[in-house]
């Protein structure tokens, strides 16, 4: 059986979808012997045939134009070209008439509990997320919580969708014992670590206003992009309570230090109000990093019992919940035993082989003459 992996949402400067798509493709590729990957980047990738970087996500709405008329237009040629059995679109973004038969992972709806967060890609999510869905004949989701937001908005039959968790790449995500020396470069000591995009749904503000309550010694470090859109109105609160040398902002911070900004935190924190799932949980547990999460969305099945929870809307609990584990060494050594031994259930070889058998059942169908 002949794979084919749109992975078009790969790029120089990969979100947790592009990281996403890169680590199951590799993955896969382990797992079959047939697998052709579209990317602009062919040379991070096994099996890889190059396209054009036109429709790279960091070029903006730009590259996702680019990417959505690529997607409907050389993508279903190239797959026929091919000879393709099966074509996985690792995002929601697929041909609708894809000329073979596709299955498509969605991490998450986010657009339509926010829209007024992501102007444009609520509209894309309303009116074309679901033409490609039911042009796809299985899907994936990250989440118990994804695939049951999926089938209410969407009215898909559950039995259509199969839950696949992402995982962890445990080659580059594990305790670093420079972690200290790397966060010091950054001017970090005593700190507490936010790592995400700053959209409003992270819930950065609510993280801000935690720390001013917190003793003056500790930091909070910011590993995101600093969108402009957005980034204004965290800067006012950061000003109004005084935060100003407090809060480190590092922008985007490339993969091979990561692992050691995750090692050295006092506590990683993911305030969100909602994810899919919430992969840099994982991360940081598979550092050793101690983690307090929200108790929105996926989040719960991305930490299980090996996190802090916290209501994200209650600023109080989480500076509490803050000043515990950070005065408490042999709570942050519990949390980050008990996070390591979760973080191991959770590999890309284990994620490789979920997506593998709703592929192959999805090629066995179409052998077999299923409807």
């Amino acid at each position: 059986m002949r794979i084919v992996m749109n992975a078009a949402v790969y790029d120089r400067r990969p979100s947790g979808l592009g990281i996403y798509a890169r680590e199951l493709c590799a993955a896969l590729h382990r797992h079959h012997d047939d697998l052709i990957v579209y990317t602009s980047r062919p040379d991070d990738l096994p099996s890889a045939r190059r396209i054009r970087s036109l429709g790279d996500p960091s070029r903006g709405w730009r590259g996702h134009l680019c990417r959505l008329l690529w997607t409907q237009t050389m993508l279903p040629l190239r797959a026929r070209r091919d000879r393709a059995d099966v074509l996985v679109n690792t995002v929601p973004e697929g041909p609708l008439l894809p000329g073979c038969r596709q299955v498509t992972v969605v991490h998450d709806v986010l657009p339509l509990f926010f829209p007024g967060d992501f102007p444009r890609q609520q509209w894309y999510f309303r009116a074309f997320v679901p033409a490609v869905l039911r042009a796809s004949w299985a899907i994936i989701a990250d989440s118990r919580q994804t695939a049951d937001d999926v089938a209410r908005h969407y009215r898909i039959p559950p039995e259509r969708i199969t839950v696949v968790p992402p995982g962890v790449d445990f080659t580059r995500f594990r305790p670093q014992h420079d972690g200290d020396a790397v966060a010091s470069r950054f001017g970090l000591q005593r700190y507490v670590l936010f790592v995400g995009n700053i959209r409003p749904h992270k819930n950065l503000q609510v993280l801000v206003e935690a720390v001013a309550r917190l003793d003056a010694g500790i930091t909070l470090a910011v590993a995101g992009y600093r969108d402009p859109r957005y980034w204004p109105l965290v800067a006012a609160r950061i000003d109004r309570l005084g935060l100003r040398d407090r809060v480190r902002v590092l922008d985007y911070v490339p993969e091979g230090i990561l692992p050691a900004l995750y090692s050295a935190a006092l506590a990683v924190v993911v305030p969100s109000l909602y994810e899919g799932f919430g992969l840099p949980v994982l991360e940081a547990m598979a550092c050793g990093a101690p983690v307090i999460a929200s108790t929105a969305g996926g989040l719960r099945e991305a930490a299980g019992e090996a996190a802090i929870r916290v209501d994200p809307g209650d600023v109080e609990a989480l500076a509490a919940q803050l000043r515990r584990v950070i005065g408490d060494a042999g709570l942050r050594a519990d949390l980050a035993r008990r996070g390591l031994a979760h973080a191991r259930a959770f590999t890309w070889d284990r994620t490789a082989r979920g997506v593998l058998s709703v592929v192959k059942q999805t090629g066995l169908s179409l052998q077999t003459g299923g409807a």
